[in-house]
């Protein structure tokens, strides 16, 4: 019943978007415009203020971030060059399907419905450092495939490379790094405005990502996503954890950050995957079938990770 209450809630605000869209009452314009608010504002707003009270020595989490880091960047090869026979558009959404959390949308409202706000401090900063490298390994990933396509090969690299130098994620848990490091206690006005905003973003996160869903992306590539949903919520999470584990990293350190690598494929892939020539329908595929396959995993890893 414990692990139930907390996964439940969170999926349950997922099915009130898919439900809200469905009924017409959320156009597809108004979740982009929703959308949008999360990414650049509330989202922001809450690593930022997180970040920035949580003490240094507890944020940064190196080890979190250098075992995901790694898993990612590795995993995100080897399945790059597994899927050697697929067609050059669809090889780099694969790779990065397999491996890019949903970490804002709705790793960071798991975390918090499990642990509260003090596991949200514990991994805000490494969230933020993480879409970097998630961005860094994306672009050759979805670009390097071109070459074979006649095209350039960084065709859209640069759009890439000022995507991860922009990032509103990153830039926020930079800055909410600053001010912890400073060690200057955030102004009570501004520190009041951003937890308002902040708290925003994980409810509104939810509904934006059950709005996003739409079955009808997913019945033509069930076998590729049925692999990508083993490989996702699967393998990835798994080598997080053994990783971690070997560290000797416990408690909290560690279930926060397995549980936030345990997450659906990150919206934002499919926005990449368009602009840089990628298969949008297979990269909405992932998405969606990773969404749906994360009610059952997620309360697994719960399980497996106790509560």
């Amino acid at each position: 019943m414990t692990v139930l209450n907390i996964v439940l809630p969170v999926f349950l605000v997922v099915g009130l978007g898919w439900g809200l869209r469905r009924g017409g009452f959320l156009s597809a314009d108004g979740n982009g415009v929703l959308t949008r608010l999360v990414y650049w504002v509330a989202a922001p707003a809450l690593l930022l203020r997180s970040a920035a009270v949580t003490p240094l020595r507890e944020s940064v989490n190196p080890w979190g971030l250098a075992v995901m880091g790694t898993v990612t960047v590795v995993m995100g090869i080897v399945v790059y060059l597994a899927a050697y026979r697929s067609r050059p558009s669809r090889r780099g959404v694969i790779a990065q399907g397999a491996v890019r959390s949903n970490q804002v949308f709705l790793g960071l409202p798991l975390v918090y419905n499990a642990w509260g706000e003090e596991a949200v401090g514990l991994v805000a900063v490494m969230v933020g450092l993480m879409v970097i490298i998630y961005n860094v390994m994306s672009v050759p990933l979805l670009t390097l495939p071109h070459r074979q396509r006649g095209g350039h090969p960084f065709a859209g690299a640069w759009d890439g490379t000022r995507r991860v130098l922009t990032n509103p994620l990153a830039m926020g848990s930079l800055a909410g790094i600053a001010v912890s490091a400073a060690g200057l206690p955030l102004p009570h006005a501004l520190d009041v405005s951003l937890d308002l905003v902040g708290r925003t973003a994980l409810p509104l996160a939810l509904i934006s990502v059950g709005a996003a869903l739409d079955l009808r992306r997913l019945r033509h590539e069930l076998p590729v996503a049925g692999a990508v949903v083993v490989l996702k919520l699967g393998v990835y999470p798994a080598l997080v954890w053994l990783g971690l584990s070997w560290l000797g990293v416990t408690g909290l350190a560690l279930k926060a950050v397995v549980l936030i690598a345990a997450t659906p494929t990150a919206v934002v892939s499919y926005v990449m995957s368009k602009e840089m020539g990628g298969d949008e329908q297979l990269a909405a595929g992932l998405i969606i079938g990773t969404t749906l396959a994360a009610l059952p995993s997620t309360i697994i890893w719960l399980l497996v990770l106790g509560v």
